[in-house]
């Protein structure tokens, strides 16, 4: 399940996008583009210089598909002790590392939380039409 992140170009907020890819016109400028997490404190910028004929391409994923496989094993043995009693001392063995990994990824996702978002800028030429008398 994807979560929605805003779209933010030079701090004000454009709308909301979810998995497709989106596009967007803009003229030439320089502008900062922010891919920001519905949770407020995550997001990625990255600075973007659009030439006239030219058209940029920002590409981005997170960081977490490490962490997320980690929390959906985590969830799956979560509802399977809830099911079947486990008894000790499997059950505070578990309960340890459970938490233990959360708390370190709390803890990792505040330490990269403005460059949470992996992002990459790619630049190509606009195709424009051609044909008799078009230049």
């Amino acid at each position: 399940m994807a979560i929605p992140h805003y779209l933010c170009i030079n701090e004000q907020i454009l709308g909301i996008m979810k998995e497709k890819p989106i596009h967007i016109q803009i003229p030439a400028g320089t502008y900062k583009i922010t891919i920001r997490s519905m949770f407020k404190f995550i997001e990625s910028s990255i600075t973007v210089s659009v030439q006239e004929g030219e058209a940029c391409n920002v590409n981005f994923c997170d960081r977490e598909r490490i962490w997320n496989i980690l929390f959906n094993i985590d969830m799956v043995l979560w509802i399977i002790k809830r099911i079947i009693h486990i008894g000790a001392p499997w059950d505070a063995i578990y309960e340890t590392v459970s938490n233990g990994f959360f708390a370190i990824w709390i803890i990792r996702v505040w330490i990269i939380r403005k460059k949470y978002f992996k992002m990459q800028l790619t630049r190509t030429e606009e195709q424009r039409p051609q044909g008799p008398g078009m230049y």
